[in-house]
């Protein structure tokens, strides 16, 4: 099968993902009941032998209050709003109306997170019953082969996890990224699948720029390069100084011009790539990168690169009318950027740069690589008293149709209404003086816990937008990255061992070739180190990665 396998995802029926914001304020609804059922759009069951035709069971799953589970997770993304907060948020308490499942919160910040939930995990033993599992996919390896996690699968059927088992039979990639070598599913990741089909994250540039110095939207990489020199030497903000900075970076820093890559005959932008034969490939390791770096390097010294490795400097640029091209940006960003430099030009404007073609390789057709999907798993600890109660509320919290709705839209007649069959945010949310997203994280919305983010949601939040424009641009050249998974316990020991000093040198030695603290002519060496430091040994872990989430999905 060809490198296209993980295209076909696209096709699959679609389920989730969100997005950063700014913190800010705005009216909110009360915290408890007194937001009806009819302006929710979700029934709170409260007749135990209802039975939900979306969720396939019958809620509350226990009579309302009998039953408590704890939970460890990240707190809240908002300045003002926790979720254990005292009266709590209004959407978790519709959630613990809807299940009768209360949930008592362990909330830390997710700067901390992690060593304090490591701290817990350690200790082996006053755990919580659910827990976001610090580390990723190597933490849940770590953890369930240690014994601190049930098997979610033990307890997985059509009566008491309808919603994952439908989710899996219709989007086999949740399954994919469930499932451990061993057969079992230890935990149940926070989603970012549907809304990465929906958001572009890549390259942009000042289209007024272009359109002041008579230039078209570049579409090779020697005119970006064209575009670039004039926007250094041309004065395209019109203050009479060469104050240009014609390329800056956002994320990934400098090391972000890797994506440039794809003009080098890659077939991808990311890192890493699958290759025709199925094998997987680390493409910065690849002799054609040695060409991008070359392009690189000229252009910083011809001074079209910003000096700023790290990027910190851009807001600044861009506030101040300077900054003419940046790297890896989402889309939603893009709007920031462009409501930041209007401060100062009513004209400015940013958009994505088409994948560029190169004439020295012809037959060449880039994809753009999506986000990463999922991340961040979330456990049942041995230490639940009611494992079953924990694995339903996962059930119906992560997969089913309500909670998506209640999550991500909020209460109906309050933050959305329906017309036509289409949902639409409201003015309280789509009109907000901070962003939509920010309305919805003050009442417990586009929550950062056992997410399954809702893509169409997402771009509702954006009507009339370039996010619009952006996604039915790249919607055709959007692919998923090479996955992390789920590996047994010797392939998370020698990623967790080997890969991270990897990346380090690799970031590092990039950076180096392009601003020429280290010489071109060192490549050979850099590729001998890459093995010295086990790259063959990364390489086979993706692999085996890939081939077994392959067996899953097709």
């Amino acid at each position: 099968m060809k490198r296209r396998w993980i295209s076909l995802v696209l096709a699959a029926l679609l389920a989730v993902t969100a997005s950063a914001c700014a913190p800010g304020t705005t009216d909110m609804p009360p915290a408890s009941s007194e937001i009806s059922e009819a302006a929710s759009g979700v029934s709170s069951g409260t007749d135990k032998n209802t039975d939900s035709s979306t969720s396939g069971g019958a809620l509350p799953l226990v009579e309302p209050g009998s039953e408590t589970l704890t939970l460890l997770t990240y707190q809240n993304w908002h300045a003002s709003s926790y979720y254990d907060a005292d009266g709590g948020l209004p959407i978790e308490n519709k959630i613990e109306e809807i299940t009768g499942v209360k949930i008592e919160w362990e909330c830390v910040a997710s700067g901390d997170y992690e060593t304090v939930a490591q701290t817990r995990l350690a200790a082996g033993s006053d755990l919580p019953d659910i827990v976001r599992v610090p580390k990723g996919a190597a933490g849940l390896t770590t953890y369930s082969n240690q014994g601190l996690f049930i098997n979610i699968k033990d307890y997985m059927n059509e009566q008491t996890t309808p919603n994952l088992i439908k989710m899996f039979d219709e989007n086999p990639i949740y399954e994919a990224y469930c499932v451990s070598p061993d057969g079992g599913i230890y935990g149940l990741p926070h989603a970012e699948y549907d809304i990465n089909n929906y958001v572009v994250m890549w390259n942009i540039i000042r289209t007024d720029w272009l359109d002041t110095l008579g230039l078209s939207m570049p579409t090779t990489i020697d005119e970006l390069h064209d575009a670039l020199v004039a926007f250094k030497t041309q004065d395209p903000n019109g203050n009479g100084e060469q104050d240009e900075i014609p390329l800056g970076y956002q994320n990934e820093n400098m090391f972000g011009l890797y994506t440039m890559k794809h003009a080098f005959g890659f077939n991808n932008t990311d890192t890493w790539s699958i290759q025709d034969d199925d094998t997987v490939q680390f493409d910065l390791a690849d002799d054609k990168f040695l060409s991008c770096l070359t392009t690189l390097n000229k252009w910083y010294q011809e001074g079209l690169l910003n000096t700023t490795v790290d990027g910190s400097d851009s807001d600044m640029l861009i506030a101040q009318d300077r900054l003419g091209a940046q790297t890896i940006s989402s889309m939603d960003n893009v709007i920031g950027k462009n409501d930041s430099v209007h401060l100062v030009n009513e004209d400015g404007n940013y958009e994505f740069i088409p994948l560029l073609a190169n004439p020295d390789y012809p037959d060449n057709e880039p994809k753009l690589n999506k986000r990463q999907s999922f991340h961040d798993y979330y456990a049942v600890t041995v230490d639940c008293e009611n494992p079953e109660l924990a694995v339903r509320w996962l059930d119906w919290v992560y997969a089913s149709e309500e909670s998506s709705v209640l999550r991500y839209w909020g209460f109906e007649g309050d933050t959305y209404t329906v017309e036509n069959g289409k949902k639409q945010f409201t003015d309280k949310v789509a009109k907000a003086d901070t962003s939509a997203i920010d309305v919805m994280r003050e009442i417990g919305g586009w929550p950062n816990f056992v997410g399954n983010e809702n893509g169409e949601c997402f771009m509702a939040m954006y009507v009339d937008s370039y996010c619009e424009q952006a996604y039915h641009d790249f919607k055709d050249v959007m692919i998923d990255r090479v996955p992390i998974s789920i590996g047994t316990p010797e392939e998370s020991e020698t990623y967790s061992q080997k890969w991270p000093e990897i990346n380090d040198y690799v970031k590092e030695s990039v950076i180096n070739f392009i601003n020429g603290n280290k010489p071109l002519s060192e490549w050979e060496d850099y590729k001998a180190q890459l093995q010295t430091m086990g790259l063959q040994d990364i390489v086979a872990v993706k692999q085996a990665w890939y081939d077994r989430m392959k067996d899953i999905i097709v």
